[in-house]
């Protein structure tokens, strides 16, 4: 490792990969940390691939279309994002082949590689147009590429950040980004892990040094819920009050019996999922039969605020399974910022650190009750605490700890 002061450091050009593109459906941790460094420094955001099959699929969608050049022929691959940092741009790489149905060994290792160069060629291109050379390589949280990095893309330093427990996750993922993911952590200078459950296992895993990096808010935007009168979105205009919500995506961490039991319950509440919705497969429970059950789509993270300002309560009724006890969830500094009441089920030791500025509870049963009880009892001092908690945990302080551990990391 050399041995680089970092303030020089801070002078060179970060390229972050990941598994979100920067106009995607729901927030992301990669992109607010993202806009967070660009304010300081230049900030290439490596949109996440689409791959051939991806895009005869997806054609006809507009973030397709609005990318075709880029995809097809490689032209204006290089985006400025000057309304989401001043030093922000987007990354289009072309068309990769989708190579991940096919088993480990030799053919899937040569069509890894051969997508990993095309990667590195699309990200120095980038580079090129704005005149920079030096680098320093930011995966947070893309293990299907870049784990090993080609010869002729050496960056300053190699950063691996993980954000999820791929052994438990769906096989598309955990089939080879679970082997790439331990490549990257011992081929990097330093790795990250956004929770105390990850950072265990993949010390263990790796044989490597793996540090706390959680995850935090952008808490000068969703602060706006708990000191501003915010408008009453148009899709909550009908709504009885009072309303439940949750913010993200809609998936395979959900306890879908656990919420069909809230509604039951609870019939004078109205529970509000705003997200998008890809939880096929994952509950037999038909969600639209449920009469008080209410789905508003994704919203933008700058629309977010708005709905958080309009629920009276946010919930997140996450499974206590292996996929979970990993999580540090972004939005729990998200709703901690609104000052609204919360109630949660005890997934990870992460979540759990936030009692009793948060209702824990297991069961369905405990959980409902804990709904009407934390409504009942909600007043302005409780939600001071949890808005000053929320402060503590910004993007601003999560650079600063980057920063940090980088200086510890290169002192050693």
């Amino acid at each position: 490792m050399n041995n680089f002061s970092i303030s020089s450091l801070k002078q060179l050009p970060i390229v972050m990969t990941s598994m979100s593109r920067w106009d995607g459906d729901f927030s992301s941790a990669s992109w607010s940390l993202a806009k967070t460094f660009s304010r300081d420094q230049v900030v290439l955001y490596v949109d996440y691939p689409f791959t051939l099959l991806d895009y005869f699929r997806e054609r006809k969608k507009k973030a397709i279309r609005l990318r075709k050049p880029a995809l097809l022929w490689g032209k204006n691959n290089l985006k400025p994002l000057p309304e989401y940092g001043t030093y922000l741009y987007a990354v289009t790489p072309p068309l990769m082949l989708p190579i991940n149905w096919l088993p480990e060994g030799m053919i899937y290792g040569f069509l890894a590689r051969w997508n990993d160069r095309r990667l590195a060629k699309s990200i120095k291109k980038g580079l090129k147009r704005l005149k920079l050379e030096d680098f320093i390589f930011f995966n947070s949280f893309n293990p299907l590429y870049l784990s090993q990095l080609p010869k002729n893309f050496k960056p300053r330093v190699i950063v691996y950040q993980s954000r999820d427990n791929i052994r438990a996750l769906e096989p598309y993922l955990r089939k080879h980004g679970a082997g790439n993911e331990i490549k990257a952590i011992r081929n990097a200078d330093i790795s990250l892990a956004t929770s105390r459950q990850l950072q265990e296992d993949l010390q263990i895993l790796s044989k490597k040094n793996v540090a706390y990096f959680p995850n935090a808010a952008d808490f000068n935007l969703f602060k706006s819920a708990y000191e501003t009168k915010l408008s009453l979105p148009d899709d909550l205009q009908n709504i009885p009050s009072p309303i439940i919500g949750y913010t993200g995506n809609i998936c395979h961490r959900q306890d879908y019996d656990l919420i069909a039991y809230i509604c039951a319950s609870n019939p004078e509440i109205s529970l509000v999922l705003v997200g998008p919705r890809n939880h096929q497969g994952h509950t037999h429970i038909d969600l639209d039969k449920i009469p008080n059950l209410y789905f508003t789509g994704p919203k933008g993270i700058e629309q977010l605020p708005q709905y958080l300002a309009h629920f009276d309560l946010l919930i997140l009724p996450f499974l206590c399974n292996e996929v979970t006890r990993s999580i540090y969830p972004l939005k729990i500094n998200e709703y901690l910022a609104s000052g609204k009441p919360i109630v949660a089920t005890p997934f990870s030791e992460d979540i759990r650190s936030f009692y009793p500025l948060i209702r824990l509870e297991n069961d369905p049963e405990s959980f409902a009750l804990a709904i009407k009880q934390e409504l009942e009892s909600d007043n302005p001092d409780k939600a001071e605490k949890r808005y000053v908690e929320a402060s503590k945990n910004t993007w601003e302080g999560r650079v600063a700890l980057f920063w940090k551990l980088l200086d510890q990391t290169f002192s050693l």
